[in-house]
This record gives C-alpha cells, sequence and structure tokens, in this order.
C-alpha cells in the first residue's frame, strides 16, 4: 500500500483533480480520502472520451474505479451528495463506492441558509465565501450543536426533525434580525429571501427526509488500519489550497475554515501507526484566485495569452469571476510548502515522506512558468527545486487528461 498526498499549492483550482484521477489508474485498488472543507471544492477531470465531471465530494479518481472515504475531519453535505451522485452515475452508468467514518459530521441546511444570508448581507464587502455552509457549520459545531452521518443513519424521522428544530433555534436564527437590518442596507429594494427561509419549517422537513434516503448510499466504516490495507493506494484529496488555510492569517479573513495542508493527514496517519510515502504540491504554471481578497502579482488575463477558456470556474453570485496573476518569486514559490511541512513537525507520520511539485497547465504558457520578474522554463525551474530546494521529483502536466499525465509524466508513481 503506497499512501499519497495531494495539496494545492496556491488558491485553489491548481489542478488536484487531474493528479488525483492520474494515481487512480495507477492502482487496481485505490482509496480516495477527503479530510477537509466540505461540498464546497469543485475538482474537475476530463476523461480521454470527453466526458467532464466536477468532483465535490466524490473521490476524483472514481471514474476509473476509486472508492472514496469522507473522514471525520471532513463535513459532508448529505443534499448536495446525494445531488452528486445521481449525475455521476447518469455520466458513467455506476455509483462510485462511498465510505464514512462513523464520526464525520454534516453541514445542515440552515448552515447553507446563514452562508448565503450572511454574505449577501456584506454587499460589497464579501468575503468570496461558496455560500456551502462550511463555516457556519464550523461555528455551530464549536456550540456543541453536531449531527454525524451515523446519527442520521441510525435515528427515525421524527428525530432528525426535532435536532433540526431545536439547532434552528440555538444557532440558525441567531443575530438574524441583525443580519436582515444589513442586508437591507446593503442591497436596497432586495427581498431578504434567506431570512423568509430560516422562518420557513417545510424546509426543514424536506430536509431531513432527503438525507434520511442519502445516508443510505453510504457505508459507514471504523477506517483501521486492516481496512485501509485492502487498498493498493491512498490518495488524501486535500480541498482548496495552502494560501487559503485557516492559520494562514496573511490573508485573513478570505480564508475556508479548514486545514488545507498537511495536518490532517499526519494526524489520521498517526492514529493508525501508518506513514505518508509522498506528498505532491500542486500549482499551476501561474496563479489563479476565484473569490475576493489578495492577490499578489495580479493581472488581465492578456498577460497570459495562452490561458484556455476555463469551464469549471466560470462567473458565480459567490465568488465572482476567477482572477489571475503571476508566481511572486521563487522563495514565495516554496515558501507556503516549507511552512506547511515545518506545521507538522511533530508527526511521525510524515518523517520520511518524498516532497514533490507538480506543475500543470504547461501547455498554456509554452512550457513555461510565469513570474512577476520573468518566465521561467520548466526545464530550469525544475533544476532548481531539486538542486537548491531538494525536491524530491518535480512532475508536469501539458494535457487535460488523467491518462495524457500518467502515462507521459508520472508513471513512477
Amino acid at each position: 500500500m503506497k499512501t499519497v498526498a495531494v495539496i494545492g499549492k496556491n488558491f485553489g483550482d491548481e489542478g488536484k483533480g487531474l493528479a488525483c484521477a492520474a494515481l487512480s489508474l495507477s492502482s487496481k485498488k485505490t482509496l480516495v480520502i477527503r479530510h477537509n472543507g466540505g461540498g464546497q471544492a469543485g475538482h474537475t477531470v476530463e476523461d480521454e472520451t470527453g466526458r467532464h465531471f466536477i468532483h465535490h465530494q466524490i473521490g476524483s479518481g472514481a471514474e476509473y474505479g476509486a472508492d472514496t472515504l469522507l473522514a471525520d475531519t471532513f463535513l459532508t453535505d448529505l443534499f448536495q451528495l446525494d445531488k452528486e451522485l445521481k449525475e455521476f452515475a447518469d455520466i458513467f452508468g455506476f455509483t462510485p463506492k462511498i465510505y464514512a467514518e462513523k464520526n464525520t459530521k454534516i453541514t445542515i441546511i440552515d448552515d447553507v441558509l446563514r452562508n448565503m444570508f450572511i454574505e449577501t448581507a456584506r454587499g460589497d464587502m464579501r468575503h468570496g465565501s461558496c455560500g456551502m455552509g462550511i463555516n457556519e457549520c464550523v461555528n455551530r459545531q464549536k456550540q456543541g450543536l453536531s449531527l454525524s452521518v451515523k446519527e442520521v443513519r441510525d435515528k427515525s424521522y421524527a428525530q432528525i426533525l426535532s435536532i433540526l428544530k431545536d439547532y434552528r433555534i440555538k444557532y440558525g436564527q441567531k443575530n438574524i434580525e441583525a443580519i436582515k437590518e444589513d442586508f437591507e442596507k446593503n442591497n436596497p429594494g432586495k427581498k431578504a429571501e434567506y431570512y423568509d427561509m430560516l422562518k420557513d419549517e417545510s424546509i426543514l422537513e424536506n430536509f431531513a427526509a432527503l438525507i434520511k434516503e442519502t445516508v443510505k448510499k453510504i457505508s459507514i466504516v471504523d477506517a483501521d488500519a486492516d481496512f485501509l490495507s485492502g487498498y493498493d493506494r491512498i490518495i488524501f484529496e486535500n480541498a482548496q489550497g495552502l494560501l487559503l488555510d485557516n492559520d494562514y492569517n496573511i490573508y485573513a479573513p478570505y480564508l475556508t475554515p479548514s486545514k488545507t495542508g498537511l495536518h490532517n493527514i499526519a494526524a489520521f496517519l498517526e492514529k493508525r501507526n501508518l506513514k505518508l510515502d509522498e506528498v505532491i504540491y500542486v500549482t499551476r504554471s501561474y496563479v489563479t484566485r476565484h473569490g475576493n481578497g489578495p492577490l499578489p502579482c495580479e493581472c488581465n488575463v492578456a498577460f497570459i495569452p495562452g490561458i484556455c477558456k476555463d469551464m469549471t470556474n466560470v462567473y458565480n453570485e459567490w465568488q465572482g469571476s476567477i482572477r489571475y496573476a503571476k508566481h511572486e518569486s521563487m522563495e514565495k514559490f516554496v515558501g507556503q510548502i516549507s511552512y506547511d511541512i515545518k506545521s507538522v513537525d511533530s508527526f511521525e507520520a510524515i518523517k520520511d515522506m518524498s516532497v514533490s511539485i507538480l506543475i500543470t497547465h504547461l501547455n498554456e504558457t509554452d512550457d513555461k512558468v510565469i513570474f512577476e520578474k520573468g518566465d521561467i522554463s520548466f526545464d530550469r525551474i525544475s533544476d532548481e527545486l531539486n538542486e537548491k530546494y531538494g525536491f524530491s521529483n518535480i512532475y508536469a502536466s501539458h494535457g487535460k487528461t488523467p491518462k495524457e499525465l500518467y502515462q507521459h509524466l508520472i508513471k513512477n508513481l
């Protein structure tokens, strides 16, 4: 069994889905572990036949037979998972296997409604949230108001509905009148629909019924070392990127409320006396950010003329349009990686791991990495990253499909 972590180096959208799917091709029995964030991730995989799927909670690589484990540090959105599983089955003709740990928590409908209400109430001062309720879910749980997939499975519909009503009173409607005032001030003439939804009991009734059905599609397991040993490859698929990590305060408050680097992975493996074999930090040959917040070296897309149209990161109400930038410097290029590795220095699970970088979208930049002070060829940056900074492997992606990446670039994985 080989364990590999795939981590975004920047603000997300680096190509983590592509990497995980390619890694799945090199194993007969693969388990993809989702362990941070929740349904707000959007990892695009396009296979060799042109089939295109955006992975939110299903592990990237499910197209090639990989199973998915939702770890107990993941926040499962059962409402969205139901839609995602149906869409996947419509495209690929089968339903992937989804496991979850018994203590894996869920986001509830009021988390999403509060998130959307608070974000729209900010007007032009939005934080760039995806509107999926992750931050509200985290804050609710800090008050001892949590609900796990096992509880959803084991409790009756009436019990689940009772819990949802209780959580609405204790948290869902917290400060709701003040939020409404801000909404009306920053959105003159618009109706506060989310306020009305947070008062509508039928929404809770429908949600309770749906999650009771969706949880039947998940196998709840004790994901111990014995369970994991049934797989040839374990892939930890991180969501978002290192620069959005909850503890990376440089870009606060425009962060995600989860640990986007090695921490969850190291803790998961340490608990089971297992080791991480390799961590692959993924970056585009340039930088993107989808959502509000600082973006150093931001530039007009015209300054990177080879960029193809992005079919996934299109304009949306919550994050606006995708933005583009050049890399700052080599020191910054590797800086957040060093920061991430140092943050888990106390874990034995990562002591002997290989540290690698995958640079994607090189086909768009003529095999160059775009820096503020000038472009650097892949061959040159590869030598420097290896010789000066000691990275084990420097991988490159020039194509869109997992098989292109696997067959030509990272076969040795």
